[in-house]
């Protein structure tokens, strides 16, 4: 039987039930996640005011960020599901230790710095698992509406995940929100475990092979990949730069535009939920739409939208405009965020799939402490408008440079793998 074969008979991944389970797996874990962050960061600022808050949580980052691509290397090297398996439940173990440690003593810095990078070391290989496990699951003309449904979880996960953590710290302290956070990390293992390979997906690794290569070869080898593929290099470059764009105004910059316009803090929790709502909806109509012609040329216009939006938030004249702009924003990047990781997966290499998902977290999550910088820098000295409309630009460069990509243009979700 051929694989197009196989391909046309698999149900869509919402009448998949062994999607269905990889879903609630990842689901119960980013609940967890949630929960960890909440708890993590409040402890720290109780116990060593924002300045430890802050040092706990670049920990937890940095930690994270050094050492992705040795950690999508390992996950090539011994296969996407084992690594999500072992690493989920190293990160149960760990959120187990530090519930008994702060449970039996009183929660210091030090505890909690030490958690911290534990736990986004863990991270560094759970994230590229994860996010490599997809084609294994389904074929690539079903990624992108897979991809809407693992964003949909994602914001439902926020909304969900963010109060139960600040209830659970606020009533019964930290040790149990670390409990909480073990027992959704358990929860998730033994869903994770259920979780089968499609038939007709390709081969994964089992251990036996590369092994006589170094780390650093293969994290050069995943590199060399992507920078030799017109495709690769353009969508991870496109979503570095769009994130840098994106985050220092939104995250930092709607906060300075509610204070400086009198919208308070209601006015920031409107403009963000509106952007939830946008990207709820942005991840709803790819789960039901499935195939998605050309995606590669929405790709570039979907930047620009998002441009466009921030510049519409950063001179909107009234609060209720910058929360329906706020919804656009999530729609437009909401779009581009499902058919981008979607197209990095069907076209990269499936040996090289760690790497390249290590690769996407890092341009991410990279740039965050940079656009957080500059756009603090520029509303100091411009205004705050002036951080919107630089974000604008980046946003409008990152549209452009992928609308000058014939690869990016043309490609395609049914790419032969």
């Amino acid at each position: 039987m051929t694989r197009q074969a196989v391909a046309v008979r698999q149900p869509p991944p919402y009448r998949d039930g062994n999607v269905l389970r990889w879903l609630a797996g990842f689901g119960v874990s980013l609940l967890g996640d949630q929960v960890y962050f909440v708890a993590l960061a409040w402890t720290a600022a109780e116990v060593a005011g924002a300045g430890g808050a802050g040092l706990v949580l670049a920990t937890a980052s940095v930690s994270r960020l050094v050492l992705l691509l040795v950690g999508g290397a390992v996950v090539d090297r011994w296969g996407a599901r084992r690594l999500m398996l072992g690493s989920d439940a190293l990160r149960c173990a760990v959120m187990a230790a530090a519930a008994v440690v702060t449970a039996t003593t009183e929660p210091a810095l030090a505890v909690l710095i030490v958690v911290a990078l534990v736990f986004g070391a863990v991270d560094a290989v759970f994230l590229p698992a994860v996010g490599a496990l997809p084609p294994y699951l389904v074929a690539s003309e079903h990624l992108a509406r897979l991809q809407g449904m693992r964003i949909a979880l994602a914001r439902g996960a926020i909304v969900a995940g963010a109060p139960l953590g600040g209830a659970v710290v606020a009533a019964y302290g930290i040790a149990a929100a670390f409990a909480v956070n073990a027992f959704t990390f358990a929860v998730s293992v033994l869903a994770l475990a259920t979780v089968r390979l499609r038939a007709g997906a390709p081969a994964t690794p089992t251990g036996g092979s590369g092994r006589a290569r170094g780390m650093g070869a293969e994290v050069r080898a995943g590199l060399s990949v992507a920078v030799r593929s017109p495709l690769l290099r353009t969508i991870l470059l496109v979503s570095a730069v769009a994130e840098l764009g994106f985050t220092g105004p939104f995250n930092v910059g709607i906060a300075l535009l509610a204070q400086e316009r009198g919208w308070g803090a209601a006015g920031v929790g409107l403009i963000v939920g509106g952007f939830g709502v946008g990207a709820a909806l942005a991840a709803v109509a790819v789960a039901v739409l499935g195939r998605i012609p050309r995606a590669g040329l929405l790709v570039g216009p979907l930047a620009v939208v998002t441009g466009g939006a921030l510049a519409g938030i950063g001179s909107a004249p009234a609060r209720l405009w910058a929360v329906a702009t706020s919804v656009l924003l999530g729609v437009s990047v909401g779009l581009a965020g499902a058919l981008g990781t979607a197209l990095l997966q069907a076209h990269t290499p499936p040996q090289y799939l760690g790497r390249v998902m290590s690769l996407s977290s890092l341009a991410g999550f990279g740039g965050i402490p940079v656009s957080y910088a500059l756009t603090g820098l520029v509303a100091g000295l411009w205004g705050t408008t002036a951080a919107f409309l630089g974000g604008t630009a980046i946003a409008a460069a990152a549209g452009l440079a992928a609308l000058s990509s014939r690869a990016l243009r043309r490609a395609e979700l049914s790419a032969s793998r």
